[in-house]
């Protein structure tokens, strides 16, 4: 079963029980509910710990050596608390690929990450197979990072993206025969929309925290309904229509 990882914050607080049992993504850059995924996050689902390298970069801002450590803290922290915690290794978008081993060196080397069997390594779809082939041997997951020349927006058939996606998994199934591994989870970030066509193991989205607010005032119990029916799709599922949570007009 696919895994639909929701992100957070979730506003206002008190609706966020109503995703108990769900997965969970929470960024260094908005940490405040990440006590409330820990209590919530499902037995067999998964709670990500974003770096935010993702909204510095669209914010312009530049992330030093302090912020990272301080994320690993963070992260340590959480993963004592919660085996279904995985922390995103620290990623330079629009970097070379030397410098984002060199990150990933400084996380499993270095020391920094206290649970590196829950490490996930980001693979930027602009890098190299070689790149993702290092990544594929070492880790336990792996997260597909669109930009650019390969936008996950551009997702049509014949797309650069959908090209990409055939190329990596033909080569991923060539590295699972060759090396005698398993293929790591991998995880698309921001991929709700290609998450259903997708053989990938989870997504994370937004769309619940941005979109919950549209069907506030017509079903009970909504973000819940919301998250059912998100689910449902990306696992290709028939969810029938609940009248007992239909609001008379």
């Amino acid at each position: 079963m696919k895994r639909l990882v929701h992100g957070t914050p979730i506003t206002p607080k008190r609706l966020l029980p109503q995703l108990k049992g769900k997965s969970f993504c929470v960024s260094y850059m908005h940490p405040e509910q990440l006590a409330e995924c820990i209590e919530l996050v499902g037995e067999n689902e998964i709670l990500i710990l974003d770096n935010g390298a993702f909204t510095a970069w669209k914010k312009g801002i530049t992330l030093d050596a302090a912020w990272w450590d301080g994320f690993y803290a963070w992260a340590n922290a959480a993963m004592d608390k919660c085996p279904n915690a995985v922390c995103v290794i620290p990623d330079v978008i629009n970097g070379d690929e030397a410098s984002n081993l060199q990150l990933i060196a400084d996380a499993i080397k270095g020391g920094k990450i206290k649970y590196p069997e829950r490490a996930m390594a980001i693979w930027h779809m602009n890098e190299s197979f070689d790149q993702l082939e290092k990544l594929f041997r070492i880790f336990n997951f792996v997260g597909f990072g669109s930009c650019g020349e390969v936008d996950i927006a551009k997702n049509k058939p014949g797309s650069a993206y959908i090209a990409k996606i055939k190329q990596a998994w033909a080569f991923m199934d060539y590295w699972q025969k060759k090396y005698g591994i398993d293929k790591p989870w991998i995880h698309m970030m921001r991929g709700l929309g290609v998450l259903h066509k997708i053989g990938f193991d989870s997504a994370d989205s937004c769309n619940i925290a941005m979109n919950h607010w549209r069907n506030k005032n017509n079903v009970v119990h909504h973000v819940a309904q919301f998250a059912d029916r998100l689910e449902a799709k990306v696992n290709n599922q028939e969810l029938n229509e609940l009248p007992l949570f239909n609001v008379a007009a």
